[in-house]
């Protein structure tokens, strides 16, 4: 009986180290499929589309029953927006977050809800690893700053080298209107006139109508954007295929990086924001200067600039 026991002990370690393996296999296959940075920025990249990779023993998508069902790669969205992040680091001397997808758009679509995203239960992994890493990026850039921006970068062929811009027309940036007004948006130190002053053809113009209407904006930027309820200003990028070609695309990322960083030295608090990250530690600091986080004096409260100090 005691053989029968170490052999059911022995046994059930076996699986289980078999399991925690193939466990970290696949979560090693899954980080290979995703690039993520953690950034020092309140700026987040995303390229859901430009992946080139396959996800092993999971079958393409057929799209059964999904309007406007797509599996086509944006050619070079990934290692532009990795160029932009290396410019925007140059720049404003720090990292910002960036999420970009290694796995083929036939596997699974990030700027998809998940009942239309994938067909295979092994794909949702990944699905989840996208998301995941971008609600993170966008939790930390509103807790730590209290507002920033997310840019999702695609690719189009209908205007081979034109940018279009996709806001929702103006409903995912409404923060960002709210507060500066659409000089944010079309002015002179926002991303698209920048765009514009060095010679790029950007759709809708900054000098005509500002109405968007070809590409408006679609999944990411309507589920991250600033209309939801603790949601950041988010824009969708529609970079043309010249653009993105690879004789151009250093030159692409680099103007984009230039003109992102006149706009987020202009419009964005590139300084994290002392209140907001020490509002998270204020019971800590009450209890230990003697006071109930509960019921605090109104003796104390916190200065604009974050320093707690007593009132005179």
């Amino acid at each position: 009986m005691r053989r029968y026991s170490c052999f059911i002990i022995f046994f059930s370690l076996g699986i289980l180290a078999y399991s925690f393996e193939s466990f970290a296999q696949n979560q090693s296959e899954r980080q290979k499929l995703l690039t993520v940075w953690a950034g020092m920025l309140p700026i987040i990249l995303s390229a859901p589309h430009g992946g080139r990779r396959s996800i092993p023993g999971v079958p393409v998508r057929r799209g059964a029953g999904v309007t406007q069902f797509a599996t086509g790669r944006d050619n070079n969205t990934d290692e532009l927006a990795e160029t932009i992040a290396i410019g925007l680091e140059k720049r404003l001397n720090a990292k910002p977050f960036m999420v970009v997808a290694r796995v083929e758009r036939k596997y699974f679509d990030a700027t998809r809800p998940t009942e239309s995203a994938y067909e295979s239960r092994e794909a949702k992994p990944y699905y989840d690893g996208y998301h995941n890493a971008l609600q993170e990026a966008h939790d930390r850039v509103s807790r730590e700053w209290g507002r920033g921006l997310l840019l999702d970068l695609h690719g189009q062929g209908a205007q081979a080298e034109a940018i279009y811009r996709g806001t929702g027309n103006g409903k995912t940036v409404v923060s960002l209107t709210q507060r500066f007004g659409t000089e944010a948006i079309i002015g002179p130190k926002s991303i698209f006139n920048q765009l514009e002053l060095m010679g790029y053809k950007v759709l809708p113009s900054t000098t005509e109508s500002h109405q968007e209407q070809r590409y408006v904006g679609g999944y990411i930027v309507q589920t991250y954007g600033s209309h939801r309820q603790c949601g950041i200003d988010a824009i969708q990028l529609e970079i043309g295929t010249q653009l993105r070609a690879r004789a151009n695309l250093e030159r692409t990322a680099t103007d984009l990086a230039e003109a992102i960083a006149v706009f987020a030295q202009e419009y964005l608090a590139l300084v994290k924001s002392y209140i907001a990250i020490e509002a998270t530690n204020l019971p800590k600091i009450l209890a230990a200067i003697g006071f109930s986080s509960q019921n605090p004096p109104l003796s104390y409260f916190l200065k604009k600039g974050g320093s707690l100090a007593r009132s005179s």
